[in-house]
């Protein structure tokens, strides 16, 4: 069955998106693997049941890292997690997916892998910035030529970027070493484009909302384990996992909150010095 998916009408009158981001599962094949002292299988069940009772949501973007033990079992846990929201999820490659093995494993699901999504008056494009045996991101050539063609092509559409790495400083040096190598570059190109409005990543597990030029920058907490924002090493988060809600609105504007889990049931191992 072809997972290909490239048109969508938003259900808001108003011709507005709304679309949940969720990143990071960090899943392995066996649901009761623990992973840094959380059930990433639970922890990313509970999230679902939590999106499921948000009004108007369109479609799910899974920024990257699925899995953490490159099994075709993960990324089938993954789709079975994410099939009751009912909803198109479109999912990326992170540093801890095999893109071409993510691809296969997901084929055969309701979980979409491409390039170019457009729903009501936007358009979502998908990139892999994931390079293989390293934790650091990179937007490869090809990428590149292909969004600036993209871009190109079509000035007027507004425009959400996807990816799973962070394009700039979280202010956590640690995890800072593994940011997209290129993003000054990245974000130079985008920065050419007024119609390029938001840019979305994972890898970084933790909640972020800035500006490069005209551009807002968002990133999501995970939905397993959180890093602890601004810290020099490795420390964990002992906030709950969450997600984040974007209201993509006709006019260009973008309109988002972040949500976490009620309560304290997700308690990551304080002892936990790297991963």
């Amino acid at each position: 069955m072809s997972n290909a998916l490239d048109t969508l009408i938003p259900q808001a009158d108003d011709g507005s998106v709304v679309l949940a981001q969720l990143s990071d599962p960090h899943l392995f094949a066996e649901r009761d693997n623990v992973f840094l002292g959380i059930n990433p299988y639970n922890s990313l069940r509970a999230v679902v049941e939590q999106m499921r009772g948000e009004a108007g949501v369109d479609a799910v973007l899974a920024t990257g890292d699925l899995s953490q033990d490159h099994s075709v079992e993960s990324y089938q846990r993954f789709a079975e997690l994410v099939e009751p929201l009912a909803k198109p999820v479109f999912s990326l490659p992170g540093n801890h997916d095999q893109a071409e093995l993510m691809h296969a494993a997901l084929a055969p699901t309701h979980v979409h892998v491409q390039r170019r999504v457009q729903i009501g008056a936007w358009q979502v494009l998908m990139l892999n910035s994931a390079v293989t045996g390293l934790p650091a991101g990179h937007v490869m050539l090809e990428e590149l030529r292909w969004l600036q063609q993209v871009l190109a092509e079509d000035q007027a559409t507004p425009t959400l970027i996807a990816l799973h790495h962070h394009p700039v400083p979280t202010g956590c040096a640690w995890l800072d070493q593994h940011s997209l190598d290129n993003g000054a570059e990245f974000l130079a190109l985008l920065a050419r484009y007024p119609n390029v409005k938001g840019v979305v990543f994972g890898h970084v597990h933790q909640e972020m909302d800035q500006f490069s030029h005209h551009i807002r920058l968002m990133a999501v907490p995970s939905t397993s384990i959180q890093f602890l924002p601004r810290s020099a090493g490795f420390v964990l988060d002992p906030r709950q996992p969450g997600y984040r809600l974007l209201r993509l609105c006709p006019d260009g504007s973008i309109e988002t909150q972040v949500k976490r889990l009620i309560g304290g049931q997700f308690v990551p191992d304080p002892s936990a010095s790297g991963y």
